[in-house]
């Protein structure tokens, strides 16, 4: 009778020390990557916190000054529109303003929030147009400036910046 021994299957010891040796090499990795590894984070989000804190204050108080204003689906018709939407214009016009001159902390911010008011001023020229198409065309659906290559609108990168940085109430009004 011959005796079974371990030396004779050379590969299975192989292939259990290569498994455990990459299951080892998992574990450490996802520990790393969720425990030790700080990810610089979103690179839209502002460092400077205290400026988002002012502008929420700001956006609160924008988004309830136009919220007073009459409701489109109110309005008796596309010229009376056109007025409440260039009074609304107006306030967030003055609002956009009012945002540039708050202090910004770091330069990286300055560039950022610079893109976002870019997409502000765009925003608010469409607004423009829409009242005057509203007092031309009658009624007829809002017209928003599409990003250069084409994926989304301006607003939505607006929109997105703000809610990258905690900024719910600085969102565009969705009164169009």
């Amino acid at each position: 009778m011959a005796s079974i021994g371990t030396t004779g299957k050379p590969h299975a010891t192989l292939s259990r020390v290569a498994a455990l040796c990459l299951i080892v090499a998992l574990v450490a990795f996802w520990y790393w990557a969720f425990l030790v590894y700080d990810a610089p984070g979103n690179p839209d989000r502002l460092e400077d916190r205290s400026w988002v804190t002012a502008a929420n204050q700001r956006c609160s108080r924008m988004a309830l000054a136009v919220g007073d204003l009459p409701a489109a689906a109110d309005s008796p018709s596309p010229a009376h529109r056109a007025d409440v939407l260039d009074e609304a214009t107006d306030l967030l016009d003055q609002f956009v303003a009012d945002l540039r001159d708050l202090p910004v902390g770091t330069a990286d911010d300055q560039v950022l929030l610079a893109g976002w008011f870019d997409d502000w001023d765009i925003y608010i020229a469409d607004r423009r147009f829409h009242a005057r198409r509203l007092r031309t065309e009658g009624d007829v659906r809002p017209y928003l400036t599409a990003l250069p290559s084409g994926a989304g609108s301006h607003v939505e990168r607006m929109n997105g910046f703000a809610r990258v940085n905690d900024m719910e109430g600085c969102l565009e009004p969705g009164d169009l």
